[in-house]
């Protein structure tokens, strides 16, 4: 680092240790308010799932263990449920604020909201288990153990069933509650990952990431009755009720794949190695996470054609929607981080922070424009540690465990 860049560090947290010591509240903030005329919105806000900070505009963290990769909303709490697959944990969000934090099994990945019971899945892809919370309590109330890897889960309501893809055993579990009752081969080789339900037709849509196609199964059977050939690598699968299509993000194309009943429709370009999709019923949009490209696609259902994209954090996972806000959820596996998408034009640019925590800035500059101090990277310290996974031990040993 030049002589100028260390001088410009030293000032930088000096300004920092000063508003700490004169105990003023300080907090870090990314691009305030940007693309706020974008059509189909702007990060208002980042929440650093580690620290539980809350921060003005788009911000990426470093350092952060969390991983996040799927999201779910409850709508009997109004809470959001985040899979921490690097923390072995569940965080709960209630608007921009991080309530809790569950401990599940290893690896979580999938999470989907039953409302027959208010309990809520999560698929722990390094234990071979689907933890089961109460929304009412935010604890682990079951652990089901359901085979190898299971990922991508989806709730049915006609029969009240969650489906759990295993991508290693090439097959889909059905869970009535708390008991596995079917378990459906959906092709060698095929290596399901997303699951969506389709209530126009009652199928359910099972992207087949090894073979490049769609299983579609009749819930009333549970059995294959098509397979659909999409795009290279598909993961994740959402539905739109606007237009009663199926949207499908194939990884390895770049292409969403737009589905009505059997018959793929359209395809649409998007970023690199797309990922979650979400529906956002105010204003028919619908959000894809690129995960290679840092962005979210916006897809106008009526046109089936990307109107956006939208800067986001690092690796951008899963989407969710949050109709008590109207918000979008995005979580950011490489950041750590919930990126909060605001879908309509806001003009508010106030600092806030979710939690005091004492921080640690790093930051190579300073503005003075404002009235809080604007940063571009931040350290910041926690006595968080990693909880207990509550899963039946099992003799996988997950990645992250020898890393935290």
């Amino acid at each position: 680092m030049s002589k100028r860049g260390r001088l410009i560090v030293i000032i930088a947290v000096s300004i920092a240790i000063l508003f700490l010591a004169s105990g003023l509240s300080f907090t870090a903030n990314g691009s305030q308010n940007s693309g706020q005329n974008n059509p189909g919105g702007y990060v208002k806000y980042t929440l650093d799932l580690f620290n539980k900070k809350l921060i003005n505009g788009n911000f990426n963290s470093t350092s952060n263990p969390m991983d996040p990769y799927g999201i779910a909303y409850d709508p009997s709490n109004g809470y959001l449920y985040v899979a921490d697959y690097g923390w072995d944990a569940v965080s709960v969000i209630n608007g921009t604020t991080v309530i809790a934090t569950i401990p599940v099994g290893l690896d979580p990945w999938g999470v989907a909201y039953d409302p027959s019971n208010g309990y809520i899945y999560v698929t722990n892809s390094g234990s071979g288990t689907v933890s089961v919370i109460n929304g009412a309590t935010n604890t682990v109330i079951a652990n089901i153990t359901v085979g190898l890897s299971p990922m991508g889960v989806a709730y049915d309501p006609s029969n009240g069933y969650i489906y759990v893809a295993n991508p290693d055993s090439d097959t889909v579990l059905v869970i009535n509650g708390t008991t596995v009752i079917a378990n459906i081969a959906v092709g060698r080789g095929s290596g399901p990952w997303g699951v969506a339900y389709d209530p126009s037709n009652g199928y359910i849509y099972v992207a087949d990431n090894g073979i490049s196609t769609v299983s579609v199964i009749n819930g009333a059977t549970n059995t294959v009755i098509a397979n659909i050939t999409v795009g290279i690598g598909p993961q994740w699968v959402a539905y739109d009720p606007s237009n009663g299509y199926i949207y499908v993000s194939n990884a390895f194309s770049g292409t969403v794949s737009v589905i009505n009943g059997t018959t793929v429709i359209a395809t649409i370009p998007v970023g690199t190695e797309p990922q979650g999709i979400a529906y956002d019923p105010s204003n028919g949009y619908l959000y894809v996470a690129n995960f290679a490209s840092d962005t979210v696609s916006v897809i106008n259902g009526a046109t089936n054609t990307v109107i956006a994209n939208i800067t986001v954090g690092l690796s951008p996972m899963g989407v969710a929607y949050d109709p008590s806000n109207g918000y979008i959820y995005v979580t950011n596996y490489g950041s750590g981080t919930v990126s909060i998408i605001a879908t309509s034009v806001s003009t508010s640019s106030t600092s806030i922070s979710s939690v005091t925590t004492t921080t640690t800035s790093t930051s190579t500059s300073v503005s003075t424009s404002s009235t809080s101090i604007s940063s571009v990277t931040t350290t910041t310290t926690s006595t968080l540690t990693k909880p207990t996974p509550s899963s039946v031990t099992t003799s996988t040993t997950s990645v992250w465990e020898s890393l935290f």
